[in-house]
Formats: C-alpha cells, structure tokens, sequence
C-alpha cells in the first residue's frame, strides 16, 4: 500500500500569522521556533515580523525577560531568565562588567577593575550591539551609578533599540576629611558624543551607589538610591541637582530594604520588604513646593518562609518587584500581587531586570556616523533573496526605485512607494553608509511614504493611526501603528543626518513637520509643538512671511495638522 501524500505546505503568510501568536512572556517558543527551518527562521527574524509582533500585543506590558546581576559566582549565567521556558541572551562577561540599569532596550554597565574604571558600556540584549562610552573626566571614585534612556523625541519605548540615548552619571568626591563631600552628576548624549556640563552639589556626607539602581518619572527625572539611604534626584530638562531622604523606619526598617520603584500614580515610590510584607510608599507634593512621603499599601505575601531581605530590583515597564528569602528569589507582580519563585538564592545585592518584547536572532547590523548615532536596524533584503545578488546592485538602480517611489507617491500608491523607497535605501545604505548625508532624501521619504500608508489605513478603519477605535483588540494590519513606529524611526534618522548640517533646507522642514504629526498622533504635545517651532524657524529663511506654508504653521502652534508635508 502507497504511502499517504505530505501534508500541504502551509503559506509563508498563514505560518507568521501562526508564530505571531506565541507568548511573549515566553521567548524560548520563538527561539525554538527559529530552529525548525530556514523559513521559518527568515519568517522571525525579519524586522517586519518584530513591527508586527509589537504590534499585536501592544495592549499589554513588555514581559521580563529576566535580570543582570553582580554575584561573583561563576557558575551563574550573567543573565537569569525568569522565563517559563530556557531562554539566554549573551550579556556581557559580569567579571569585567558591573550592570547598572536597563532601560528602553539598552543595559548598561560599568567597567568595574578597582580603580581602573575607565569606561561605561551599552548593550542592546535584543539587537546584541555594543558601545564604549568614556567617564566622565572629573570621575575619581570607587562606586559610582548611571542611567541609561531613550532620548528619540516622541518614541513610545515599545521599539527604541537602535535610536539616540542619553546616559547620566552620577558620583560622589571627597574634597578633604573636615570638608563637606560633592556629588555630581553629568548628561552624555549619543547625538554630540560628548558630556555636557558637570552639576555639583556640596553634601555633609558620601555617596556610593553598589546596591540599587534608578528609575525614571515621566520623562525628566532620574532618580537614585544610594548606599546610604539618600535619593538623589537629577532633573533631564534643567540639569538641576537636588537630593532627600527615603521614607521613615517607622516599620523597624533599615536602608538596605528599601528599594526604588514607580507609584502607582507614575511618581516616585520607595519598597521594603518587612517579614511577609511589602510596603510600598509614594511621594506626593504637599503645599506645592515641599514633597513627603506617603505609605500607599502594604502587601501580605504568600511566600514559604516567609522572612523576606532586602528588595532587589524594580522592573520599570512590567510593575514588577525582585525580594529574595533566606532560600529563594521572587518576582511580585504588584497589580495581581502574585508571587513568583524565579530560583534559588546564590547571595544576590543587585538585580537589573530586563524588560523588552524579544524575537530572537535579531542580531542586525546597526550603520552608525560619526558620533556613533545609532540608525535604525535595516534588513532590507527580500525574504528568501539572496543577499549577493542585492550587493551588486547600482546606484542607477536605487535613483531609479526612488524615482518610481516617488511617482507611486503623487499617484496615492503609498504601499508601492515604500516599498521602492525601502529596497532604494537599501542600496544606498550599502554603498554609501547609514547616517550619510547621501541617505538622508530616502529614509525621509521612506518615511513620509509610511505615514501616508499608515493614515490612508486608519482613514479606511475608521480608527486613528494609533489604532484607537479598532474593536478587534489583536488587529494590527499593516496600515496600523506599525507602520507610524517605522515611519517615525526613519524620519528620526532623517533629521539626525540633516541636523549635521547648518544649511536652511525645504527639506529640513518637511522631516520636522513630519515627526511634528506623528507626535501629535502620539498624544506627545511637547514634542509635537518643538518640531514645529523648529520647521517654522528654518521655513522664515526660505519664503517670505506671508507665505501660505508659514501662514499654516503658526496655528499648528495650536492643534492643525499637516496633510501633504510628509512627503
């Protein structure tokens, strides 16, 4: 008897739909899932899978992967899952390396040899791209602390590897033994490559931060725990420096217990862990301009035993806290306030939680410039093409897909027109590098073609270009917020090369009004009005003041939006 036929192969379309599904509290699905075949491994590790995976689940919080830490036992992994399944990611070697923070989809970590501590270290655990960053000059201290953000005006941080940071440090000299000890605190940015200015302030006592890390309110200010007890705060927008005290051991506290944390009303909040209980405490302001502490609950845990040490780690995306017992290490979701045993107890002083959505083997190559600005990761070969052939292509052939994009765009083609604009900058990446200023006409039209694709398909759902309106909470599509995400990232890039130049263009104009719209989508007012303020200040060097583009913008100071400047 003749063997049955195979099954029918599934469609390359129907086995992503299938694999976007998978758990994303649950990496090792998708990593498995890369190892069953080449197709299914080009199927996850393309960007647009990751756009659209994002996408789908943008309704809930980004998972833990699982936490950087400092134990000097060799035998644990410098990354712990706290995933269901294996999972690992190749964190830097914790020998040479102190983890600091992790946000945003960046870890930092510090170059840690006793006094030889030179340099600061970025990774991005989804992309696996590294960067060397030098301390500060002034810096002469053992233990110090950093944090690490995203500084892309308007991102949402779902997606924000690859973009402009910031990273602000923090540390504390000793002037004499009879003088009062200064702590500073100094802002690098990714986009100039350098320090800004150094802000100091005089304190009876000394910092060292070995213990805790930060945590970020709202977008300006940066908070630290040290040692000791104190809270430094660091204001982003003003570079101001100011520093309090943690909340009273009215419950037989003592500062080691206490960790960082953020309120449930988004402001700062202080954890520590007593016996079986958590209690969680908030600053609120009283009269304007004092501020105090507030206990805002207590948390009874179910935790077998149940004599809790200090409060390890806060997960800033996933509302989550790390407490160790005498035997075991937990994670507290603290909206459910279920308790989770993640693994034994080796000793633990310092847990960085890693908070991202994962898809695996996105190992992309990033183009940086001059000051390292990172661009956004483009795999731009066609699924299944083979990447030699893509490699011989001309810059006749990139001037030629730009041209047809540009043509789809004045014929309402915008899915047509991204595309050219994708395979065209493709070529041009290849041959010219990511931030030149060769480039920088087509990741802004590219751009500009996707928020055009992204509106003309929230205007034929009858949702915004947020999604808002949708009643199928798991649509995506591929006019949705994806496509706004991507639109945003490359008109980012855009401005970043432009900005290298001081010349008054058109050009400079249309990517600012451009980011302006997205922003505005993106409910970010702030951003949204500096963008325009930018666009209007270049555009009254190039027409005069009567001119209707100029006419148009001084509203958009209010709430008007711009509908054929994308492109």
């Amino acid at each position: 008897m003749a063997a049955p036929p195979p099954p029918p192969v599934l469609p390359d379309d129907v086995v992503e739909e299938i694999l976007l599904r998978l758990p994303p509290d649950d990496p090792g699905c998708l990593f498995r899932a890369s190892l069953v075949c080449k197709a299914w491994r080009s199927a996850v590790t393309h960007p647009h899978f990751r756009r659209r995976y994002i996408g789908l689940h943008r309704h809930r919080a980004p998972p833990v992967l699982g936490f950087l830490h400092d134990w000097e036992d060799e035998r644990i992994p410098d990354f712990v899952p706290t995933t269901a399944s294996p999972f690992s990611l190749p964190a830097p070697d914790r020998r040479f390396w102190r983890p600091l923070d992790c946000r945003h989809g960046r870890a930092l970590f510090l170059y840690d040899r006793g006094q030889e501590t030179q340099e600061l270290l970025l990774w991005e655990p989804i992309t696996g791209a590294r960067q060397r960053i030098p301390v500060p000059s002034a810096f002469r201290c053992a233990w110090p602390t950093a944090a690490v953000f995203c500084a892309a005006h308007g991102c949402g941080h779902r997606d924000c590897a690859g973009g402009p940071f910031g990273v602000v440090f923090v540390f504390t000299l000793d002037i004499s033994p009879n003088a009062d000890v200064v702590t500073s605190a100094c802002l690098y940015s990714s986009e100039t490559g350098t320090w800004g200015k150094l802000n100091s302030r005089e304190y009876e006592f000394s910092m060292d931060f070995e213990h805790h890390s930060s945590v970020l309110v709202g977008r300006s200010l940066l908070y630290f725990l040290s040692d000791g007890g104190m809270i430094p705060e660091y204001n982003l927008g003003s570079g101001e420096l100011a520093a309090f005290r943690p909340p009273p051991d009215d419950y037989g506290s003592d500062n080691h217990r206490f960790n960082l944390m953020l309120a449930e009303d988004g402001g700062l909040g202080v954890a520590e862990a007593i016996d079986f209980q958590l209690i969680l405490w908030k600053r609120e302001a009283s009269d304007g301009t004092n501020a105090r502490w507030v206990l805002s609950r207590i948390v009874d845990l179910d935790i077998d035993p149940c004599t809790l040490v200090p409060v390890l780690g806060f997960a800033e995306g996933a509302n989550a806290i790390f407490v160790k017992t005498i035997g075991s290490l937990f994670m507290i979701e603290l909206q459910s306030e279920q308790a989770k045993r993640v693994c034994h107890n080796h000793g633990f002083c310092n847990l960085i939680p890693v908070v991202s959505f994962y898809t695996p083997h996105s190992r992309l190559q990033v183009p940086r410039g001059e000051h390292q600005d990172p661009a956004p990761p483009l795999n731009l070969l066609r699924r299944g093409g083979q990447q030699g052939v893509w490699e011989k292509k001309s810059l006749e052939l990139a001037q030629l897909l730009f041209d047809k994009g540009c043509k789809a765009i004045n014929e309402k083609d915008f899915a047509h027109a991204a595309d050219c604009f994708r395979h065209a900058l493709e070529i041009r990446v290849r041959h010219y590098g990511g931030l030149a200023p060769e480039c920088a006409s087509t990741f802004y039209r590219y751009g500009g073609a996707l928020l055009c694709k992204a509106r003309e398909a929230a205007n034929r759902s009858g949702a915004n270009l947020l999604g808002k309106g949708q009643t199928d909470g798991n649509m995506t599509g591929d006019g949705d917020d994806s496509d706004l995400d991507l639109a945003w990232k490359m008109l980012n890039t855009a401005r970043v090369i432009v900005a290298k130049s001081p010349e008054k263009t058109m050009e400079k104009v249309n990517i600012l009004i451009a980011l302006a719209e997205i922003s505005m989508t993106r409910e970010d007012r702030d951003s949204s009005i500096g963008y325009y303020f930018e666009a209007l200040a270049i555009l009254e060097h190039l027409v005069r003041p009567d001119h209707f583009r100029i006419v148009d913008l001084y509203p958009l100071c209010g709430d008007k939006s711009v509908s054929n400047s994308a492109v």
